[in-house]
């Protein structure tokens, strides 16, 4: 007797399951899933790698290419959209894409390469066109001058004019 019970509660509930992956799965809003860098939004300015826990997100520049490298790869990724959160010019977006199965590690990374500015002294790269640009909003009309200088550069021209300003010699 109580197996008709169960039975007719069953139907009377009706379908429970899904038909996936026969019938794709709707997700609901604000899911977390494939994280994808735009390369044309994208500056190089760090702050995803910075922020990315499980390091899913590097930033390295190699000097002998004049490039920075932004590189995803999802096979660290725990999707916790903070590279998403953090990044300035939105260039880091969490789709809704959650099948990530693949038969090539390849299609687990995406890679981001930016020209890095050299630096008018020394001639090292120091930073990328885009970032520089996007930072220089924010620089006083003092600072726009020294902006194609490298970080050692800058501060080295700086501590000159300071040494000057004190009366410490002639300027150079």
């Amino acid at each position: 007797m109580g197996r008709f019970k169960l039975i007719a509660k069953a139907v009377s509930i009706g379908k429970v399951t899904e038909k996936y992956p026969f019938v794709p799965i709707e997700v609901p809003e604000g899911f977390r899933g494939k994280p994808v860098i735009d390369p044309e939004k994208c500056i190089g300015c760090t702050s995803c790698s910075n922020a990315c826990p499980p390091q899913a997100l590097q930033v390295y520049d190699e000097p002998e290419r004049g490039v920075r490298v932004v590189h995803l790869f999802i096979g660290r990724c725990i999707f916790c959209a903070r590279c998403q959160d953090v990044c300035p010019t939105g260039a880091i977006k969490l789709t809704k894409e959650f099948e990530l199965a693949t038969l090539s590690e390849e299609d687990l990374h995406q890679f981001v390469e930016l020209k890095m500015v050299r630096c008018e002294e020394c001639g090292r790269p120091f930073d990328t066109f885009r970032h520089l640009l996007y930072s220089a909003k924010e620089l006083q009309p003092w600072e726009r001058e020294m902006m194609f200088l490298c970080p050692e550069c800058r501060a080295k021209k700086v501590s000159e004019r300071l040494i000057f300003a004190k009366g410490g010699g002639e300027f150079v």
